[in-house]
C-alpha cells in the first residue's frame, strides 16, 4: 500500500511541475515574434547596415537590420 501511496504522490508532483513548465511565458516582457523574423534577425547578425540577405522562408530580399513585423497572434 505504501508503494502505491508514494507512486501517487510522485505522480502528482511530476504532473504538477510539468504543467508549470509548459504553461508558457505569459508574463514575459518580450513581444511575440514570428519564426521568420527570428531567422532574419539571426541572418543579419554580423552584417553591416544596408547589406541584403535572402529571406529563408519566402526568398525575398531583406535589408539588414531586419525589420520585425510584430504579427497579431490571434489577439
Amino acid at each position: 500500500m505504501n508503494k502505491y501511496l508514494i507512486a501517487a504522490i510522485g505522480l502528482v508532483f511530476l504532473m504538477g511541475s510539468s504543467v508549470t513548465m509548459a504553461s508558457g511565458n505569459k508574463e514575459s516582457k518580450m513581444p511575440p515574434m514570428a519564426a521568420q523574423d527570428i531567422l532574419n534577425k539571426m541572418s543579419c547578425e554580423g552584417k553591416k547596415d544596408g547589406e541584403k540577405i535572402r529571406d529563408r522562408t519566402d526568398g525575398e530580399m531583406i535589408t539588414c537590420p531586419a525589420k520585425i513585423k510584430q504579427p497579431n497572434f490571434g489577439k
